[in-house]
């Protein structure tokens, strides 16, 4: 696969787009106080494959590259938002198998703790 992983460090987080032929994923690990802290140290956002490209495995592998580069920057808990009311449940179904979980019953943030 050709994937790119720009890096780039800013004065209050460091963002990191991945990007393959088909999708990519963004990832943000801030260094201020902000509605994740003490939830998740890194936010995984944005992540999208073409529609004639899905079912391929693509994501998952966006979604890894994602946390692999989280547990680079020594992120030890990473999140994503989700509202069910603007995306469809196969998304949700996605995050949960790949090891998500919500953080309580009325967050619409999933979390994993990486190993």
């Amino acid at each position: 696969r050709n994937e790119m992983i720009q890096r780039q460090e800013w004065k209050d987080e460091i963002r990191i787009l991945i990007i393959d032929n088909y999708g990519s994923v963004q990832l943000s690990i801030p260094f201020y106080h902000n509605k994740l802290t003490g939830k998740a140290d890194a936010l995984i956002h944005t992540l999208y494959v073409d529609t004639k490209h899905r079912r391929q495995g693509i994501a998952k592998r966006l979604l890894q590259l994602a946390e692999q580069q989280a547990k680079l920057s020594h992120v030890k808990v990473v999140g994503l938002e989700f509202d069910i009311r603007d995306t469809e449940s196969f998304v949700l179904n996605f995050y949960l198998k790949n090891g998500y979980k919500p953080f309580n019953r009325t967050s619409k943030l999933l979390i994993k703790r990486l190993k």
